[in-house]
């Protein structure tokens, strides 16, 4: 084949994106045949890490898989062993643990909206150009991530890896006063989180989708819109139970690249932001709610694009919950804790993390020691469909030049990837020459 009839496009590193990641596209006679997304973040082990430790070291050892989400993984893998033990939290430990993981929700939305995404939009190369020429953005970013980190810090000591959440409740509550303080914080930050969806929203997409992708979200364990469930619900119908998780879901290792790469029976599916709204959002209140029903999301646009706005509503939606949270905490009378009871057997947890669903599954023996542990990361489960997405865009299109180039980076992250949540352990197996 001559070199006219055969071409290969890399994108060397998308930049602006939580660790490290290329492109690479083959197109033969005008095709595009083949879409690699290459994650070559370093070889974690965290599966294995934590095999032979006893189940309340956990918390302590699974908020290292990343610090952006590390209350996520601490409160799936805390799901997950309580699940196992029969445990059910009372009523508030439930509340700060909500409360603790919207403070996620909001610094790390905003941090993606704000510093990774938005200069792709207002036409700044680089976040000090942004600082700079865009300082009221900027002001609403420092403001809303500063707020989410003050939520995690009084609910889990500390803005990430928490040490106040464990598997049974909160080593300490925090004091009425300080929650009231909080209180103040959302209520005077409401409006900027409203000024950041209006200005998302005004951005038209700079590429086009061609298919519906599947969502795949959890369903929320009370009639609010939500993050915590013990039930996945997917757009094409069906619900399952989380523990039914491989049934579902395909996980993978693949050549090219060092992160996993999950899919639906085999398809590519989105999770996350877009998903939850696509599927919950008639569950939302207030002013998200407004946002959401006046937004092309509403509509069933799946452009991918407008996973931006999507973060930028579930920023408005956290802060009006925190609101409502922390005046039910404070009402709430003190609850007799029951005690934890150790036992052998499996069990999963989940979570909706900032990115989408994230599964940690647990093996524990009589003792409590883990002998057994399995991650899915939001991240590893939308590869497909990021690979899919730029396969369709360049498909379109008649040309490849640097604008494209800078368009299918704004595409890859919309879906604002954590490389390095979705790099675990890879089986390698060695094979003599002689076949032994």
């Amino acid at each position: 084949m001559s070199e006219s009839e055969r071409r290969i496009i890399e994108i060397p590193e998308i930049s602006r994106v939580e660790g490290h990641s290329a492109v690479t596209i083959d197109i033969e006679d005008g095709v595009v045949t083949n879409v690699k997304l290459d994650v070559f973040e370093g070889t974690r082990f965290f599966e294995q890490i934590v095999v032979g430790h006893k189940y309340d070291e956990l918390p302590h050892i699974t908020s290292r898989v990343c610090a952006i989400c590390s209350t996520g993984h601490v409160l799936a893998a805390i799901f997950a062993v309580e699940r196992l033990f029969g445990f059910e939290p009372d009523r508030k430990e439930m509340m700060l643990r909500e409360l603790m993981h919207l403070g996620m929700i909001i610094e790390s939305h905003a941090t993606h909206v704000c510093a990774l995404a938005l200069p792709d939009f207002l036409k700044t190369p680089d976040l000090m150009d942004f600082a700079s020429e865009h300082k009221t953005e900027f002001l609403i970013w420092t403001n809303l991530r500063n707020l989410g980190a003050k939520v995690q810090t009084l609910l889990g000591g500390r803005p990430f890896h928490p040490v106040n959440l464990h598997v049974g409740g909160v080593s300490k509550i925090p004091a009425a006063d300080d929650l009231q303080t909080l209180k103040q914080d959302l209520l005077s930050s409401k409006q900027q989180s409203l000024d950041l969806a209006e200005k998302v929203l005004a951005f038209e997409p700079p590429v086009k989708r061609l298919t519906v992708p599947t969502f795949l979200c959890l369903t929320p364990s009370n009639d609010e819109y939500g993050y915590f469930g013990n039930t996945v619900k997917s757009s094409e119908g069906w619900e399952k139970s989380i523990e039914e998780y491989k049934e579902y879901l395909q996980e993978e290792v693949v050549s090219y690249s060092h992160a996993k790469r999950s899919t639906l029976n085999g398809k590519p599916l989105m999770v996350g932001s877009m998903a939850r709204l696509s599927l919950f959002g008639s569950r939302l209140k207030g002013e998200a709610k407004n946002i959401y029903d006046g937004s092309p999301l509403a509509r069933g646009d799946s452009n991918t694009i407008w996973n931006n706005a999507a973060q930028a509503i579930e920023i408005v939606q956290a802060i009006e919950r925190a609101i409502r949270l922390i005046d039910e905490i404070v009402s709430h009378g003190e609850e007799k804790k029951s005690p934890v009871k150790v036992a052998s057997g499996k069990a999963t947890g989940a979570v909706e993390c900032p990115r989408g669903t994230l599964y940690h599954h647990y093996e524990l023996d009589d003792r409590g020691k883990i002998l057994r542990a399995d991650m899915i990361t939001p991240s590893a489960q939308n590869t497909a469909r990021i690979e899919l997405d730029i396969k369709e865009v360049v498909s379109q299109s008649k040309s490849f030049d640097e604008q494209m180039t800078a368009h299918l980076e704004t595409l890859v992250r919309a879906y604002d990837p954590c490389n390095t949540c979705a790099t675990h352990m890879v089986s390698v197996k060695n094979k003599s020459r002689n076949g032994g």
